[in-house]
């Protein structure tokens, strides 16, 4: 399963229940995928104790994800009291498929061309405005159409709840900048503080023709940058 506060950084929670009658010391765990570019595993700092019938979630970071049609079925192996057990894992939220999925329609776009968030800052209307790069791949022939922005739980667009780009590009183009303009979805502090995904936008594409939807890159500092520019437009801190 994967929890809000997981979603940016790539970790997944590996739930583990102990069906027996008796505690027992988890030591190690991991699980793989056709779809993982290798083994998934937990870090285990501590040993962590699970009484009979009780449950834990084990965090576990994502290693590279690909683009594969694979079917095998995803294996979890875990080690209790000394012993080491493999057993199939259960995804019933399907995650391994939308996973790839994702990764392979980021993979189409990059053919054509790279959109990530570089930088923001506060507008003269009050606004704060966002800059994407768009650095085309300067290979192929491909094209795309960056149809929209998709907002957040926390910052919508001044044209909406989504902000239209209408921006099309080949790949061999030369690299631009485009901007649009966010405003705060919600301005209680506790909100901004305890984000999630609040800085997490949904980027709509059309490559040669077929709309995906892939998250839209940015660094942390990107994401840092935007909850303070949040906060200040709030007016919950002062303008620098």
């Amino acid at each position: 399963m994967q929890q809000r506060g997981d979603i940016a950084v790539d970790r997944v929670q590996l739930r583990v229940t102990n069906t027996s009658p008796v505690a027992t010391t988890l030591t190690a765990a991991s699980f793989s995928s056709p779809v993982l570019d290798g083994p998934a595993e937990w870090d285990a700092t501590r040993p962590t104790t699970l009484a009979a019938g009780r449950t834990v979630d084990l965090p576990v970071f994502l290693p590279a994800i690909r683009c594969t049609d694979a079917s095998g079925v995803p294996e979890a192996t875990v080690t209790a009291d000394g012993a080491t057990t493999t057993v199939t894992l259960s995804d019933d939220l399907d995650f391994m498929h939308r996973a790839s999925a994702t990764a392979c329609d980021r993979a189409e776009l990059a053919s054509v061309v790279r959109v990530t968030a570089t930088g923001a800052a506060v507008g003269p209307d009050g606004s704060i405005t966002l800059r994407l790069a768009v650095e085309p791949s300067q290979s192929g022939e491909g094209t795309a159409e960056l149809v929209a922005l998709r907002g957040t739980v926390l910052l919508r667009f001044a044209a909406g709840a989504a902000a239209p780009l209408g921006v099309s590009v080949s790949a061999r183009d030369a690299p631009s900048v485009v901007e649009v303009a966010v405003v705060p979805q919600r301005c209680d502090a506790h909100a901004i503080a305890e984000d999630k995904v609040g800085t997490l936008f949904d980027l709509v594409a059309r490559v040669d023709g077929r709309e995906i939807v892939v998250p839209l890159e940015r660094s942390k500092d990107v994401a840092d940058a935007l909850l303070v520019l949040t906060a200040q437009v709030c007016g919950l801190t002062p303008a620098p």
